[in-house]
């Protein structure tokens, strides 16, 4: 039998599975105990956690049944290892997009629809947590929507190499690094050079010229707000920043909702920052502001001058922190607490 409270982590090694684990160690979660679990090439680490040392276990050599919970950091071992830790009991969160294609499978961002985790040991015991940038975007839409209703949506974002991976992380590095040197870029694991320069498509485009990033992006914004007909118009840029993650979105409402009743409306919600001041530095950045944090940041504020149901605002938020571990581990806790 599961052990009520204790949870796995699966896939530690990586960007976003040493800021799961640094967000761990700063705030207090609901869990029991916590196995650190990787592959057996990448086992035997000894990250500290509330001051103490914690081995990395071997994956392979682990019995699921201590724990109630599983967490996947890492897509590979999603795949490989999500039959077996539902097999053994456990209930599982994706962390990392292993199932958030699977329209079985809920796609939950805690401050937004804690009520699609009802009932989701008798739907497979599977939670899939959907990109940084989808967590970003519905965090701040949902006070809004849930005011004035919505028509569409028309978005831009403006992503730095850490929602990519470390790879493209190292790369724009090394790009900038021969740059200012006076070298060539060489490209690494990117398609174009990224250092001083924007690349505005990420991935592969389609038929109609979106690329794959853009199309997930509209459809999971679509499924968190159960609004399967919104019209959402998305355009992801690569930039050249190693973390950190904004966007330029325009909104258009059912009802007409003032600038001024918008920012009301988002200073209250959970999980957002508004800053949006006319003086100077009057609003975030993902550098400054945002990265470390844990709210999605709201600046820049406007009502559109010709049509009264269209506001246009600037969100930024550390991708890695709040897109990805604190989403996990908010739901993971909420499942503890709630759905065992």
């Amino acid at each position: 039998m599961s052990k009520t409270g204790d949870v796995a982590i699966v896939g530690v090694s990586g960007l976003a599975g040493e800021t799961l684990l640094n967000v761990l160690d700063d705030q207090d979660f609901s869990f029991a105990r916590i196995h650190l679990l990787d592959i057996e090439d990448r086992a035997g680490g000894r990250p500290m956690l509330k001051g103490q040392s914690q081995r990395v276990e071997v994956l392979e050599r682990f019995d699921f049944s201590q724990v109630a919970l599983v967490l996947f950091v890492d897509p590979e071992l999603a795949m490989g290892w999500t039959a077996q830790a539902v097999a053994a009991g456990c209930l599982v969160v994706d962390a990392c997009g292993a199932f958030r294609h699977d329209t079985s499978v809920p796609l939950v961002v805690a401050d937004v629809n804690p009520a699609a985790l009802q009932g989701v040991r008798e739907r497979g015991g599977i939670v899939a947590c959907p990109d940084a940038q989808v967590v970003q975007t519905v965090t701040a839409l949902q006070p809004l929507v849930a005011q004035a209703g919505l028509q569409a949506v028309t978005l831009a974002t403006y992503q730095s190499m850490s929602t990519l991976g470390g790879d493209e992380v190292e790369a724009l590095a090394l790009q900038t690094g021969r740059l200012l040197n006076g070298q060539p870029a060489e490209k690494g694991a990117l398609e174009k050079q990224a250092a001083f320069n924007l690349i505005p498509r990420i991935g592969e485009a389609d038929e109609n010229g979106n690329s794959q990033l853009e199309s997930q992006l509209a459809e999971d914004v679509r499924r968190i707000l159960q609004l399967p007909q919104l019209p959402i118009s998305a355009t992801c840029v690569l930039v050249p920043t190693f973390f950190g993650s904004a966007q330029v979105m325009q909104i258009r409402t059912r009802e007409e909702l003032t600038a001024k009743r918008a920012a009301t409306l988002l200073r209250k919600a959970s999980g957002v920052k508004l800053l949006d001041r006319p003086a100077a530095g009057g609003y975030p950045t993902p550098v400054v502001d945002a990265t470390g944090t844990d709210q999605v940041w709201v600046g820049r504020l406007r009502q559109d001058s010709f049509d009264p149901l269209s506001i246009s605002m600037w969100l930024v938020s550390d991708n890695l922190r709040k897109g990805v571990a604190l989403n996990s581990l908010a739901v993971a806790e909420l499942l503890i607490k709630d759905h065992l």
